[in-house]
């Protein structure tokens, strides 16, 4: 057995296709196969689904990038045949081995691909040695294409959360798809099935951009029943305008956040009351107490006994964080009522503030009841992405940021080579 028919089975070639020629350099580390069809071979349209073979009008030298042959670079070069169909046209015939206009062959695509999911394309470009423009330019096309084909008519549930593509830089807003439901609080699960929609801002157009995209893809947007997101004004204002059938639903960790920095208001206010807190206060007021350690729990007990402002600032966000322990949402509700009177009388103006805010927000923050609905799955996601944001240090570009947001958490679907094997 010769090594270009070999090559040929490796490729997975089948007939008019086989490889000719096998050029080898030890020296330079690469290998090239060069890939022609059989004299007198006929093609079908690439655009018609007739089956007519036609044939050859004339062809074009074409080089593709490979997976490496152990360490040697590895390319393909080929005749590609163009042909002459009924109408005149000539076009391109279709081969095996690579997507119309693509430099890589698909096997060399899924690998990059691969890698990209699990990695920075800077590591990615070092350990392929092909450069980033190439990989991202690869990224975006198949990703945006694999995107443009999902199908969101399966949209009830919606969850919107911000997040950064670089520290302290440039916001995108995603929407994504939750999925699951809990029959009562603690049993079962929601999870996000996918990202639906990611889009530079976190302000009201965001919406307005995520609505243009249904419309697009021919979704009702009142089939949504249900908007998981933080208080943010312009998400309310967004979700009012665009879905105001939705029941919304703000999270548990964005309400207690709305208390925790009431907390860290009247603890500064004690600061400059009495000159000063012991070293460490700032950490050991913060967070669940069952979560401190012995020496933070020992701090905050001997802060709380000392100063009887903070012990009743901490006192009224354990009162708070039991609102979501409640089976149902009327016990709930008349919970929720007895916080908000008890901040409303505290006479601590960061809790009265933060009072009117909670009655402002009260059927949102009662809308966990419906399904209960957390923001762990939404978290989930937000969590990939800011990991693949540091694995980057950051996305100079949102439209890379966008392109593997999709890819990591999308739940695409890029065809895998099939005509082709390694």
């Amino acid at each position: 057995m010769t090594p270009e028919s070999i090559f040929t089975q490796a490729l997975g070639l089948v007939s008019p296709w086989k490889v000719v020629s096998a050029n080898f350099d030890a020296a330079a580390k690469s290998l090239e196969l060069v890939i022609d069809f059989i004299p007198g071979s006929r093609f079908p349209d690439p655009d018609s689904d007739s089956g007519e073979l036609w044939p050859v009008h004339d062809t074009v030298q074409r080089t593709w990038q490979h997976l490496n042959f152990f360490e040697h670079a590895t390319t393909l070069r080929a005749r590609v045949p163009r042909i002459k169909t009924a109408g005149g046209s000539v076009k391109n015939a279709s081969f095996p081995w690579a997507r119309p206009g693509s430099g890589f062959t698909l096997l060399m695509e899924a690998y990059l691909l691969l890698l990209a999911k699990v990695m920075p394309v800077t590591e990615v470009s070092k350990q392929t040695k092909v450069s980033q423009d190439r990989i991202w330019h690869l990224i975006r096309s198949r990703v945006k294409e694999a995107w443009e084909k999902t199908d969101w008519s399966t949209l009830e549930r919606l969850g919107v959360d911000e997040t950064s593509s670089r520290k302290g830089h440039s916001y995108g807003t995603a929407f994504l798809e939750i999925d699951g439901r809990e029959t009562q609080r603690g049993k079962g699960a929601s999870k996000v099935a996918r990202l639906l929609f990611f889009t530079p801002g976190k302000d009201k157009a965001t919406f307005d951009a995520f609505v243009a995209e249904l419309n697009k893809r021919g979704v009702d947007p009142s089939q949504i029943g249900e908007i998981a997101m933080d208080m943010s004004k312009a998400f309310i204002a967004g979700a009012g305008e665009h879905f105001p059938q939705a029941s919304l639903c703000f999270d548990r960790f964005h309400v207690m956040k709305l208390c925790g920095n009431a907390i860290d208001a009247v603890r500064k206010e004690v600061v400059s009351e009495s000159g000063s807190l012991p070293r460490g206060a700032m950490w050991a007021l913060r967070g669940n107490a069952a979560n401190l350690s012995e020496k933070r729990l020992a701090l905050r007990q001997s802060i709380c006994r000392e100063h009887a402002k903070i012990g009743r600032a901490l006192a009224i966000r354990d009162y708070l964080a039991d609102t979501w322990n409640y089976a149902g949402k009327q016990e709930a509700d008349e919970h929720l009522k007895a916080v908000i009177s008890w901040c409303a009388r505290s006479r601590m103006e960061p809790f009265v503030k933060l009072a009117r805010s909670l009655k402002t927000h009260m059927e949102g923050i009662l809308g966990y009841f419906k399904n209960y609905t957390t923001s762990a799955a939404i978290e989930a996601v937000n969590g990939l992405l800011q990991l693949a944001r540091r694995r980057a240090r950051g996305y100079r570009n949102f439209a890379n940021f966008q392109a593997i947001a999709y890819w990591i958490a999308g739940g695409l679907e890029i065809p895998a080579p099939v005509n082709t094997t390694h």
